[in-house]
């Protein structure tokens, strides 16, 4: 959530403030190497400052960098204690003199402004879309709102009633623009009492409102209002008085509130936000101005500071994955959309509409007789959505508060190259309004927060996204920026909706589409005016941003003039299509059908440029009051560009391409020869001046990019097993390299290319994938790139709204292979005669479908020699081009029109940046159609690691450059590319549990069409796997390395991973010296699923330039997300020699292959070259532990155990589809003390996750003893210093020796609490049996705490220094340095597993409930349970029928105590939700500004450290029982949830944290927590 932030100031300047001509910095500004500028800056600037980006520039940056690491010393946008504290990196306590000190018990003080709100929940009918889909559901709603909601529910009854196509009746608007059935949004300010009223208006059901992270009390009781208190219901036909004080200092931002009473009203739509604004806003309506009360876009008026528009969107589902949607006459939809074969269409929503492509194909597929899906989203092809269209003006600051709900977890990615966020916006230093006086060119190379454009979101998640230079981006570009779960099965069915920004003023009259009007922002009215006609424009002088100035004539042309002349039929030309009828005719319906996207009908009327007629058609989106009629282009009178959007809506008709098949149209639409002549090149850099995408002086780098299809090998036939290929797989290739990669096995990955930091690359984008049944003959494949600087009309990939067409047919298909079905044949034709280079004509077997005016590639399949050609004229099959050919094109030589143009700018370090195909993903990702651009560091050069020679492109790399790539790694490093995949079926495997086909002896599964299972398909070897008939298939980058492979080889599961029996694995192998930096560049390429990426041995930092994150080892992605796992040296902390691994912590991925090797080597390797400036190899470390480590051992045991995970539960229970939930496992196997292990196996204390408690700086002994039975036994530690070669816990790669036991057998294994590492909770799992032994219970904790602390029972006062202990006081020495200002603190380590493989993915069968076992530390309380014991569904968290406590951990703490919770994915097959009611934690404890989470994901093998903000009870200091659990509601229901009670000050029921001192110094209770002051910064 982001912070509040008063940007008052032109903000943080770009690199070229302090780099300008001159050279000179301007007074008080400070920038640090990884270009962060602050200054003391006037209020507002007339124009930015632009300057050239090549190597004048970077040696400028050179010159700059060292003369601030002379005196950095910073201001910037933070002032006063804040400021300080920054700096500093130390939370300051001093009190704000303004700030409202809470009453006792949390209630709001007397001088607290009050705002009210009352609230009715209710049954309501919810419309999805214009197509009369719609469900019986739920919403809260204003009291005052009622009435208005149900009419407009009347209304939408009607229209599904009536005949009518285009639904006019109803009340769904284009856009979701002020319609009342909508998900509630409300606004309070910080400072503010909000009171709220809640009526229950629901039929028979009891229902609540709980804010999630919030401090709301029962108003009647001062109790809080939790999941768990039954004040907190409401009955039916009654009321509840609620209160919340939002303290002063309140981080800014929305916080999710939903239903908690039944997962029905959540899933069914009872969710909400309410979002804290700036001390002293107003919240004003975008449409009219005026105060508004509830809604999900509003103008923020902020007191003192930037006004900004703001925008709530939820992704959520209508229902779980069992309920389905009504279609307009009250028939069920189907579970599978024919036309784009994805799963539940309708029922993924935007705040509760879903726009399904599959109902706008069926539009065009019924009036032309073909779909075309990769105008799935176009405007022009089918008009606006009726889902969210946030709608703002260039230059506008804009927050999105994007809120996850309701059963699983979606990724949420906004297109539009500079449309960008802070992860942390709190931490960061980007400026929102840096580009509100034009174009941005140079921003900050780098953030102490991550750039981010895709974030996955669950539900009750929230993300404050402050957008980077606000709408339009860094680039200023007017146009649509599409969001969208970027999960295929999910934006495909109705998931996705678009920004629109305009260059004019939408004022009724003067508006460009069929929205509302729109309001200026409070403070910048004036700054948009209203768009005239291009005759107006004639004899006007137009500016862009200083730097290039148009007079505008009526028929002169002058380029080299100052300013420049251009008559008004020039100006008007260069932005816009060819003129011409497409297919040859004047008829729409003709013209959709010839699929002709090189003109357009457009036409002059003197000086007025007149659109194509408009469409005579009516549908569920669109209808023109004035059809067939042409009406007149408009432009913006201040710049004359075109007016944004241009183009019309027409019914099925393929978009025309950009001008010029051009990249950059909007922003760089003149490309002009030296002899003033239109050139077929793009513009050059800095051509348009400010306004160019590339500025002056950037330097180039050129692609050309196919599309090809090709068998690929995903893993090599052994011994046993045969070989694992994808006969249709697909990769994106460069062209010169397409022959080898066809050739080459090892190269036939997906692609990866590099460039710097203010390159300007240009990309030829060609597609040789052929039509084919799969896709309906209607095949087309584009290239959407993510992140940088980039024009959306012409360089997104997808048609965005009005953008133009990017997607391409086929340049190869020469003949129809299915002349009934399908598109027609795209304008391909073959050269007659050979051509030499200078001729100005070509013959070709056919012209009739080509243009004048248009552009032609010649020679499309040369990788040498392909050009692109202006049509002069067309004389039979002879084409005259208007220049000259400039190279020579052989006999049958290809020609076509299918190619595109984009053009891309690399502002900033984005490190990886994704790309990939944006029109089939559900199925072309899977087979491989996704690739990488990685943004390395300005001047860096790129080089092959066994040769040394320079590299264009390739997974591995080293990287040599003397800049920072992170805050602990500068100067060269190795880079490695991660491309993650899930759903390629080729990959995938049988699941066997709970699988009525797998008793049948089934050996693969009949999938849907767009994800076909080959004949037989292995059996996962981690066979307790639940959920449907088999695994989605992942890998790393295009291969795998099975279990199921190696175990057919060799059946030891302990010897899976060795190297000398079955050879390295075929996924990526890197290779590193001791103490070498690293990168790893992690991307999710495919498809569905959340996955983790975890390290051995090895950290690095969540945040990538800020020195004080948090050190981790695994982090989830999802589709389309990346990360940047900068690793600062090879070996670890401790610099060891050996094998270590990578996997995915996904259970089923793990066993699908998804895993590989990290190989470090301390001994000079032939075919390894150092690195610069690390030519001397270093060598290991003498030992893990220094000589003068506190030594802290402990005897462990590995024994069989039956795990009851509930004592008084069944030991299953049947869920659904003969499916069952496990609740108690006699396979259990657990760590134990040997010191616990008699009482443990008699029963007479409870089994629990071995949970070990030591200091930073201990060395750690474990003496593990194997009393298993049958398994070999191991102790793999993550986050500790270890060496590979004796204490993995597993044999790995080539790691010599054993380092597993056999039962009866005893090993020591050895671990280094490391400073590096710090404070933190690491996972334990046994390596000795991976396969199995984990999910049966192998897996535990150690918690490393401050340096000489002590442990102590919260309840006995035990000392437990020394004992496992899931729950533990945490008595500090405040006698050592460092532990001066520490508190004692109570800690709690809770340890999930799960295994249910089908919940929230694409597959059949569609289930409701969890299966298998889910569980938190060993225990688990399912709602079936409770259910059966007389508790109700509704309320069933708060019944106490079952006892007072559920049998989950509780976690208890007095008011006020700071509070650790450690939360471990220890054995995971699907990415989860922690959430605390009541409480929040900073994402990045050591980061001052950091993040506020009330709900946080995590995955297998990965960590969260929750250090309670306040402490408990929160800032309010609320006593009361609060819920910790899995936000989503399946594994809630399934049983992963429990109390945490906090208790009042004194209550005997635990000790007191100061009762008893430490080994130093008395602590105190800390008043404040959430913020630590780690011992261990000192070693990083």
């Amino acid at each position: 959530m982001g912070v509040s932030r008063k940007w008052v100031q032109a903000g943080v300047w770009g690199l070229t403030t302090c780099l300008g001509l001159t050279g000179a910095m301007p007074a008080g500004a400070v920038m640090s190497h990884d270009g962060h500028v602050a200054a003391d800056q006037p209020a507002d600037l007339a124009t930015p400052v632009h300057a050239q980006a090549g190597p004048v520039m970077q040696d400028r940056m050179s010159k700059a960098i060292e003369q601030i690491e002379r005196q950095v010393k910073s201001n910037g946008p933070f002032q006063g204690a804040s400021a300080h504290a920054m700096q500093q990196g130390v939370l300051l306590v001093a009190e704000d003199p303004d700030k409202v000190q809470v009453t006792q018990g949390g209630r709001c003080p007397a001088n607290a402004p009050v705002r009210t709100y009352d609230v009715t929940a209710m049954n309501v009918e919810i419309s999805v879309n214009r197509f009369g889909d719609f469900y019986p559901g739920y919403m809260y709603a204003l009291t005052e709102n009622v009435a208005g909601v149900r009419e407009e529910e009347k209304k939408n009854r009607a229209a599904r009633d009536s005949d009518d196509p285009t639904f006019s009746a109803g009340a769904l608007s284009n856009g979701l623009q002020g319609d009342l059935i909508q998900p509630l949004v409300i606004r309070a300010n910080q400072g503010d009492c909000v009171k709220l009223t809640l009526r229950n208006q629901i039929e028979g059901e009891a229902t609540n409102m709980i804010i999630n992270g919030s401090q709301m009390l029962v108003a009647g009781t001062g109790k809080p209002a939790s999941a768990t208190n039954p004040d907190a219901l409401v009955a039916p036909g009654k009321s509840g008085e609620f209160e919340w004080y939002i303290p002063i200092d309140l981080q800014e931002g929305g916080r999710a509130f939903h239903s908690h009473a039944s997962r029905d009203q959540y899933s069914l739509g009872m969710i909400g936000s309410l979002v804290v604004e700036p001390r002293g806003s107003r919240f004003l309506s975008p449409f009219t101005g005026e105060d508004m009360s509830s809604g999900w876009e509003a103008m923020i008026d902020v007191a003192g500071g930037s006004d900004f528009r703001e925008f709530v969107i939820f992704y959520h589902e209508a229902g779980d994955e069992t309920f389905r949607l009504l279609d307009r006459k009250g028939d069920m939809l189907p579970q599978r959309d024919a036309h784009t074969d994805t799963y539940r269409p309708s029922a993924r929503l935007l705040n509760y509409r879903s726009e399904p492509h599959g109902e706008r194909l069926e539009l065009q597929a019924h009036l032309i007789g073909f779909a075309d899906e990769s105008q799935g989203y176009g405007s022009y092809t089918f008009g606006d959505p009726v889902t969210t269209i946030p709608r703002s003006y260039l230059g506008d600051p804009a927050k999105f508060r994007m809120v996850g709900g309701s059963e699983i977890v979606h990724s949420h990615h906004l297109h539009g190259g500079s449309i960008r966020w802070a992860r942390q916006p709190g931490t960061s230093r980007l400026d929102p309004t840096l580009s509100k006086n034009g174009p941005v060119k140079f921003p900050p190379i780098s953030d102490v927060s991550d750039r981010l454009d895709v974030q996955s979101i669950g539900p009750s998640e929230i993300y404050d996204e402050v957008i980077e230079g606000g709408s339009g981006g860094l680039q200023a570009l007017a146009g649509e920026f599409v969001f969208h779960c970027h999960i295929p099965q999910h934006y495909v069915t109705g998931m996705w909706g678009f920004w629109r920004v305009y260059n004019t003023l939408q004022t009724p009259g003067s508006q460009n589409d069929v929205m509302k009007p729109l309001v200026e922002l409070p403070d910048r009215r004036g700054k948009i005016k209203a768009s005239v006609t291009s005759d107006k424009l004639v004899g006007t002088l137009v500016d862009w941003y200083g730097g290039k100035k148009y007079e505008i004539t009526k028929d002169k042309t002058d380029w080299k003039s100052n300013p420049v002349k251009v008559s008004i039929k020039d100006w008007v030309e260069y932005m816009l299509p060819p003129q011409g009828l497409p297919g040859n005719t004047e008829d729409q319906v003709l013209q959709a059908k010839a699929n002709d996207a090189t003109v357009v009908n457009w036409k002059w009327d003197g000086f007025r440029a007149m659109n194509e007629p408009e469409t005579p058609h009516r549908w569920a989106d669109y209808w023109s009051a004035t059809p067939n009629e042409r009406p007149a282009i408009t432009f913006d009178p201040q710049t004359g560009k075109l007016a944004f959007p241009w183009l019309r809506p027409h019914l099925g008709k393929r978009p025309p391409f950009a001008p010029n098949h051009g990249g950059a149209p909007w922003l760089e639409p003149f490309h002009v020869r030296e002899d003033g002549t239109k050139s077929t090149e793009p513009a050059k850099p800095g051509e348009q001046g400010p306004w160019s995408l590339c500025p002056e002086g950037a330097p180039r780098k050129y692609f050309n990019i196919n599309a090809i299809t090709l068998p690929i090998t995903l893993k090599q036939a052994t011994a046993k097993t045969p070989a694992i290929v994808d006969p249709i797989g697909m990769l994106y290739v460069l062209h010169e390299e397409e022959e080898e990669v066809r050739r080459n096995h090892k190269k036939q990955v997906p692609l990866v290319i590099r460039a710097n930091v203010h390159d300007c690359v240009d990309v030829v984008y060609k597609n040789k994938v052929p039509d084919d049944a799969r896709t309906g003959w209607a095949n087309k494949i584009n290239l959407h790139p993510h992140f940088f600087q980039f024009d959306t009309s012409a360089s997104d990939g997808p048609t965005i709204g009005f953008s133009y067409d990017m997607s391409l047919r086929a340049f190869t298909m020469l003949t129809d292979p299915a002349p009934d079905k399908g598109m027609p044949l795209p304008a391909n034709s073959v050269l007659t005669a050979d051509s030499k280079a200078g001729a100005s004509s070509i013959t070709v077997s056919d012209a009739s479908r080509y243009h004048v005016n248009t552009e032609l590639g010649v020679g499309m399949d040369d990788a040498k020699n392909f050009e692109v050609a202006r049509i002069k004229t067309i004389k039979g099959k002879t084409i005259t081009f208007d220049r000259p050919l400039k190279f020579s094109h052989r006999k049958n030589d290809i020609a076509s029109v299918e190619f595109i143009r984009e053009r891309w700018y690399l502002d900033v370090d984005l490190g990886t940046v994704y790309w990939h195909d944006h029109v089939f993903g559900t199925d072309t990702w899977g087979h491989g159609l996704f690739s990488a651009l990685i943004t390395e560091p300005p001047r860096s050069t790129y080089h092959d690691p066994v040769t040394g020679k320079e590299l264009r492109s390739g997974p591995i790399a080293d990287i040599h450059t003397l800049e920072p790539v992170s805050a602990h790694v500068r100067g060269s490093f190795r880079e490695v590319m991660m491309h993650i995949i899930d759903s390629n079926a080729r990959a995938a495997e049988l699941i066997t549990t709970d699988n009525p086909q797998a008793k049948m002896g089934a050996v693969t599964v009949d999938g849907p069409p767009s994800h076909q299972f080959p004949d037989r398909i292995n059996k996962s070897a981690m066979t307790f796997l639940n959920g449907g008939e088999a695994t989605t298939g992942g890998g790393f980058s295009m291969r795998v390395e099975p279990f199921s492979v190696r175990l057919a080889n060799n059946p030891d599961p302990s010897k899976i991973f060795v190297s000398g029996i079955h050879g390295d694995p075929e996924t990526p192998l890197l290779r590193a010296y001791v103490g070498d930096p690293i990168l790893v560049r992690a991307l999710v390429g495919s498809a569905n699923e959340v996955h983790t990426w975890h390290v051995t041995g090895h950290w690095f930092p969540m945040e990538r330039y800020a020195k004080t994150a948090m050190p981790r080892s695994t982090v989830h992605l999802v589709i389309g997300e990346r990360y940047d796992p900068a690793i600062p040296a090879a070996g670890g902390p401790q610099q060891m020699a050996g094998d270590y691994m990578y996997y995915n912590g996904r259970a089923s991925h793990f066993a699908e292959g998804s895993w590989g090797l990290f190989r470090v080597f301390d001994t000079p390797q032939a075919d390894l070259k150092p690195l610069p400036n690390r030519e001397e190899i270093q060598k290991s470390a003498p030992s893990v532990c220094p000589a003068d480590a506190p030594v802290k051992s402990f005897d462990v045991s590995a024994i069989d155990h039956h795990i009851r995970y509930h004592d008084q539960a069944p030991e299953a229970m049947e869920v659904d589809l003969e499916r069952k939930m496990v609740l108690g496992n006699p396979n259990g196997k657990i760590y134990v003390l040997g010191s616990d292990r008699d009482q443990v196996k008699s029963g007479a204390v409870k089994a629990s996750p071995l949970t070990l408690h030591v200091n930073v700086g201990d060395c750690v002994k474990i003496h593990l003893k194997n009393e298993m039975a049958k398994e070999r036994a191991g102790f793999h530690v993550d986050m500790m210093a270890f060496d590979p070669k004796d204490s993995f816990g597993g044999n790995i790669g080539k790691n010599a020796g054993e380092q597993t036991i056999a039962p009866g057998e005893s090993k020591t294994y050895t671990y280094y609490a490391h400073p590096e590492y710090g404070e933190l909770a690491a996972l334990i799992q046994d390596w000795g049996n991976v396969v199995e032994n984990p999910r049966n219970g192998l897996f535990g904790s150690i918690i490393v705490g401050p340096k000489g602390s002590r442990y102590r029972d919260p309840i006995t006062g035990e000392d437990i220094t020394m004992k496992s202990s899931w729950r533990a006081d945490v008595l500090v020495d405040r006698s050592i340095p460092g532990n001066d200002n520490r508190k004692n603190y109570r800690d709690f380590s809770l340890m999930f597993q799960d295994e249910d493989n089908i919940v929230g993915v694409s597959f059949m069968p569609y289930i409701q409930q969890v299966a298998g076992i889910s569980a938190v530390n060993y225990r688990s309380e399912p709602s079936n349970w409770r259910t059966e014991k007389g508790c109700e569904i509704i309320g069933v968290f708060a019944c106490t029928k079952t006892g007072e406590e559920p049998v989950t951990p509780t976690l208890q703490a007095h008011v006020g105590d700071p509070v650790a919770v450690h939360v471990l994915g220890a054995f995971s097959e699907q990415v989860q939700l922690f959430t605390v009611e009541g409480h929040e934690w900073p994402h990045e404890p050591y980061m001052v500004g950091a993040d506020q989470v009330g709900t946080m994901e995590f995955g297998g093998s990965e960590v969260i450290n929750a250090y309670l903000t306040g402490g408990a009870g929160g800032p309010n200091k609320l006593v009361g029982d609060y819920m910790w659990k899995n936000q989503r509601p399946a594994f809630a229901n399934a049983g992963q949830w429990g109390l945490f009670r906090v208790l009042p000050l004194g209550d005997q029921k635990i000790l007191s944290l100061n009762a008893q001192g430490s080994a130093g110094k008395t602590a105190e209770i800390d008043s404040v927590g959430g913020n630590l002051l780690r011992t261990s910064m000192s070693g990083r």
